[in-house]
């Protein structure tokens, strides 16, 4: 029986967040190359119940190497979560690198892994023949940056890259190999920010009653607005805050307006990495890259160390300032080019959400939208943080049922 995979992929800078058939997964955006003296014994198992829970997380495990016309790097890797607990040098998306997202191999080989795990992972549970090649078919939604993916010519190349081929992921765990064959049968290529919106716009409940929330909370005066008023706005502009770019989304007539809607070259994760610069000069916090300083900051330390965990955060902090200017700057270009009037705006992304309590962000741009309105308010709602970074998956999940029916 042929096995269909369909997958949303929001490939992020710092994380993926993804969907799978059934199942949802977060992992780090990085690898971590094993060289010969790198490379650990395969896994044994003293029962049944140990092999059984190992697996359960194998995503979290995976030792491969990929081999595919499209990916020019070779060499066996250690995938996310297992590259982050490694303690090796790990690569992450270049952040100060213009050529994007779409050029890297990094997006093929993350992309690849966690599709060729969960195709391992649900042959262990069926039963499957480990030792024959495991075969998978795929449908799949993903996006791109606004920036990146408007330039011609840059989503088809990115589409091409996965369809028309047969990709294989090799999997060193064990004693013996496991090979997963994936082919792809069909492929969207969205903007980011661009499939927020689309979310935003067929939301749950839950989700809206948290839109109403944040309004009433900052406007008051707003307190008789419904969620459907606020999803069925048509003119809005949406900041999504990731970790290498900042995607600005206008939206006239509920058209997506592409001549206005752009990408900021920078997210949280430049952030991380000025405030790294700066803890290194401090002899504060030796971190090798910013995917180690955000799990430092991330982890519940002893009451002896958070002293030390409280300082290197507001190092962080005090850079966010500058880069809450850097989008307000872009916000007000955005607005110019669309030479349209925004009558909400969303503020939403993994970086929105140490921005919301430790910036200034959203003060700056209501001081900025004032300015386009001739003094009226412009309500700006921060999406809560428990959808802030998932926004872009969900609207990927309903473009997904739409090309996988």
């Amino acid at each position: 029986m042929e096995y269909i995979l369909n997958v949303a992929n929001d490939l992020g800078y710092g994380s993926i967040k993804a969907t799978l058939n059934d199942e949802k997964v977060k992992m780090p955006s990085v690898i971590a190359s094993e060289k010969p003296q790198d490379i650990t014994e395969p896994v044994s198992f003293n029962s049944q119940e140990q092999q059984a829970a190992y697996m359960k997380d194998f995503i979290n495990k995976m030792d491969v190497s990929v081999s595919s016309s499209v990916v020019t790097k070779q060499g066996r890797y250690l995938v996310g979560q297992a590259a982050v607990n490694s303690n090796l040098p790990l690569t992450a998306f270049d952040i100060n690198d213009y050529a994007g997202k779409s050029d890297d191999d990094l997006a093929m080989v993350l992309t690849l892994s966690l599709i060729a795990g969960k195709r391992v992972k649900d042959a262990f549970f069926n039963s499957e023949d480990l030792g024959e090649t495991l075969k998978v078919t795929v449908n799949m939604a993903t996006a791109l940056p606004v920036a990146e993916g408007k330039n011609t010519g840059v989503i088809d190349r990115y589409k091409n890259k996965f369809l028309g081929k047969t990709h294989t992921v090799t999997f060193h765990n064990f004693k013996d190999p496991i090979t997963v064959a994936i082919k792809f049968r069909s492929v969207y290529v969205a903007l980011e920010g661009e499939v927020a919106q689309l979310y935003i716009k067929y939301a749950d409940k839950k989700f809206k009653e948290t839109l109403v929330a944040d309004l009433k909370a900052n406007y008051p005066d707003m307190a008789g607005i419904t969620a459907d008023d606020i999803v069925q706005t048509q003119n809005v502009l949406g900041i999504d805050i990731g970790e290498g770019t900042t995607d600005l989304v206008m939206l006239v007539n509920n058209l997506v307006n592409a001549k206005a809607s752009t990408s900021l070259a920078k997210g949280y994760g430049n952030v991380l990495q000025l405030a790294n610069d700066v803890l290194q000069k401090q002899q504060m916090g030796l971190f090798d890259s910013r995917a180690q300083l955000q799990k430092y900051l991330a982890q519940h330390v002893s009451p002896f160390a958070r002293k030390h965990q409280q300082r290197v955060q507001k190092v962080v902090y005090e850079q966010l300032d500058p880069f809450a200017d850097e989008i307000v700057t872009a916000v007000s270009k955005t607005m110019r080019a669309a030479n349209a009037q925004a009558e909400l705006i969303y503020v939403y992304g993994g970086g929105s959400i140490p921005m919301a309590t430790q910036s200034s962000l959203r003060t700056k741009l209501a001081d900025k939208l004032r300015r386009f309105t001739d003094g009226d308010e412009v309500p700006i709602i921060w999406i809560a943080p428990e959808y802030a970074q998932f926004l872009n998956e969900k609207g990927l999940e309903l473009l997904l049922s739409a090309i996988s029916e």
